[in-house]
């Protein structure tokens, strides 16, 4: 493992009251993977583990940094930037997930971690940890801050865990946007733009997604731009490298190129997500 890795970003991005909301976000080399803590005035919720070793051990020594127990994390669905972290730094925390997210790490989470250890050793957190608190959609009141569930069917995965904070106009959406970087596209493009949509027109003022930098309405809007484009282009007959090409003159700004390489094989090909 390299002695010296790029440090992640750390910012309190909202402050309320007793509420303070933290996220830290890897470098674009780690798929500027950004997980959150939500500090109220007894304790702290985590959303999401990071994905490496390095990020995940410095996300936990952060957290308690702020000198308030953990009282839950919850993991918002069943991909290994979100889960590998939590097996590396978390595992005496209690996990939180969607009943599907819990049944697919039990039946694939294992596989997954020993491929990609083979070929990113160390990096990799040597188990996985299975949730054991099964969440589904509707308020919670945490130490006086109101959560809301929210469940989201189809869109960047299968089934997908977001949090809404009302009464601090914040939602937590995670994969459902990729922040001034490239989104890792699936074939249910219809669904997730329909659910983005509805999003657009909430009346909440931040959105903080799994991968790059606090964002805005403008930024869920060109989420929607995004996918539109990369549904036309599929609809045109583009594939692999010509889809590839095509996406990165489209949107040279965005960041995180390479999670495209990640996700073609799935989209084109008859390669699992495990």
């Amino acid at each position: 493992m390299p002695d010296q890795l790029p440090d992640p970003i750390i910012k309190v991005v909202k402050e309320s009251g007793n509420v303070k909301i933290h996220t830290f976000i890897s470098p674009e080399a780690f798929l500027s993977n950004a997980t959150h803590i939500i500090e109220s005035e007894n304790m702290l919720v985590i959303i999401d583990g990071q994905f490496i070793v390095p990020y995940a051990i410095q996300f936990r020594a952060y957290a308690d940094s702020l000198g308030k127990p953990i009282n839950r994390l919850y993991l918002s669905h069943g991909h290994p930037d979100h889960f590998f972290g939590i097996g590396a730094a978390f595992s005496d925390i209690a996990i939180y997930a969607l009943p599907e997210t819990i049944s697919f790490l039990e039946q694939y989470g294992e596989t997954i971690r020993a491929s990609r250890a083979a070929v990113f050793g160390p990096f990799v957190a040597e188990k996985v940890v299975i949730p054991t608190h099964a969440v589904k959609a509707g308020i919670e009141f945490i130490d006086g801050v109101k959560y809301e569930m929210c469940v989201h069917a189809d869109t960047e995965t299968e089934f997908h865990l977001s949090f809404k904070l009302p009464e601090l106009k914040v939602y937590i959406i995670q994969d459902l946007i990729y922040s001034h970087a490239h989104l890792y596209i699936t074939k249910n493009s219809e669904h997730w733009i329909r659910s983005l949509k509805e999003i657009e027109h909430s009346d909440y003022e931040l959105f903080l997604p799994g991968h790059g930098t606090p964002a805005d309405k403008a930024e869920v809007a060109k989420n929607i731009e995004y996918l539109n484009t990369a549904k036309k282009a599929m609809d045109d007959g583009l594939t692999n490298d010509a889809f590839k090409d095509f996406m990165l003159k489209a949107y040279p700004e965005r960041l995180g190129a390479a999670i495209i390489d990640i996700y073609i094989p799935r989209l084109f090909g008859n390669e699992s997500e495990i």
